[in-house]
Order: C-alpha cells, then sequence, then structure tokens
C-alpha cells in the first residue's frame, strides 16, 4: 500500500501520526513523508509566544531564518532516515514556515509527483487554528481532487487541536510498542524541542497507547467539521 503523510513542518510527522507510521513501515508499506516547511520561524515565533526554553534556544538566537531552515532540514532528513525511509521516499518542499498558505498552489504542484496512486493520504485536520496546519490540510485535499484519487482513504490526525470525527468515522490504532522508539526518534529534533509546548508533548510520548484518526473517502470531503 501507497501512504502518503503530509507534515506541515518537521516533528509534525511524529506527533501527528508517529506511531503509525513506524506500525505501516513494519508492515511492508510504501511511506512517503512530505514535509511542507522549512520551521524557519520557530526561535522568532518561540520569542514571541513566550515558548523558548532559554537555555535550549541560546545557540540558536543569533542565528538567521535561513540558517535555522537548514538545520531543521537537517533535522527531518536524519529523523526520517532513523525511521528507515529510503530518501526517495522524503520530500522536503522547503517553503517558508509561517508562509504556507500563501503557497498553496506550488505546494499542490510539488505533491501531485509524489501522490500519484497512493492508496491513503495521512493528514492534518480542518478547521484548524494553525495556518500552516490549515493549509496543509488544503494541500493534501487540493492534490487528491487534481490527481482525481477517488479511490484513496484519508486518515486526519490532530495537531494541538481535538479531533471532531464522527464515531463511524473514527478508528485507534494501538501503538505503544512504538511509544519508546517515537520518543527517541524526536530527540532529533534538538530545535523544535527548545520550545515548551513541543516539550510537553514530547513527554506525553512515554504514555501514548493509541493514536486515533478520522477517516474519510474521496467523495466525504468537505461533509465533516475536520475533512
Amino acid at each position: 500500500m501507497k501512504i502518503v503523510i503530509f507534515a506541515p513542518h518537521p516533528d509534525d510527522e511524529l506527533f501527528g501520526c508517529g506511531g503509525s507510521l513506524l506500525k505501516w513501515m513494519n508492515a511492508g508499506n510504501d511511506i512517503h513523508l512530505i514535509y511542507l516547511t522549512d520551521n524557519r520561524a520557530l526561535i522568532e515565533w518561540g520569542i514571541k509566544e513566550n515558548q523558548l526554553i532559554e537555555e535550549c534556544a541560546q545557540q540558536y538566537k543569533d542565528l538567521t531564518k535561513d540558517e535555522i531552515a537548514e538545520i531543521a532540514l537537517e533535522e527531518a532528513k536524519k529523523v526520517s532516515k532513523s525511521i528507515g525511509l529510503p530518501a526517495t521516499n522524503v520530500h522536503l518542499f522547503e517553503i517558508h514556515d509561517q508562509d504556507l498558505e500563501n503557497n498553496i498552489e506550488l505546494a499542490v504542484d510539488l505533491s501531485k509527483e509524489f501522490a500519484k496512486g497512493a492508496h491513503r493520504f495521512v493528514i492534518p485536520s480542518d478547521n484548524n487554528n494553525h495556518n500552516d496546519h490549515q493549509a496543509a490540510h488544503t494541500i493534501a485535499k487540493r492534490t487528491a481532487m487534481e490527481l482525481q484519487l477517488k479511490n484513496t482513504e484519508f486518515y486526519v490526525y490532530a495537531l494541538y487541536n481535538v479531533l471532531k470525527a464522527p464515531r463511524d468515522h473514527q478508528i485507534k490504532i494501538k501503538m505503544a510498542e512504538y511509544r519508546d522508539q517515537l520518543y527517541e526518534l524526536m530527540k532529533g529534533y534538538k530545535t523544535q524541542l527548545c520550545l515548551k509546548d513541543t516539550r510537553m508533548g514530547w513527554e506525553t510520548f512515554k504514555r501514548r497507547r493509541f493514536e486515533r484518526f478520522g477517516v474519510f473517502n474521496y467523495n466525504e470531503m468537505n461533509k465533516f467539521e475536520n475533512f
């Protein structure tokens, strides 16, 4: 099965569906991971929102956004390699962090090359309060529509929001056996772990027993709050 995962930022693949990703990998599926943005706004956003862990972020505070983006993208490459994904299945679009909504057409054009023939899209939820997360949802759906992927199923995950899918459209995937591996993988995102919320979320990996998705089909687009 070809599974395409849309991650708005490096590390969102772990928070949104990391345990399931590892489970699908071990089952022999063909996983493609799309990192849409470059995390260049990490430090600027952390300062603005009082989210920085100062002792951690000190080494990054004097860097330019380009330098931060370069570090973040290298982290994504290393983490995806540790997951076991071949480099040919890891797609870094390098769109500027916090500007994805202004680059939807570009991202759709790039996504179409790797999404052809996908059996499953794994995407952030609709009606999301983060601009990049919302844009990622739009990009995934528009890619599916332009490719006419009418037989593709859509697994919708929540990122720092609540999944609001009807019970008959929900699935829980057991992944407790992968939580230690997931916790270790997250250590590769050193820049992201300089944010307070990210650090707290990372600690929850130790207790994660399952991951929940809304599951929809092509013809159900725009008929549900999260899809």
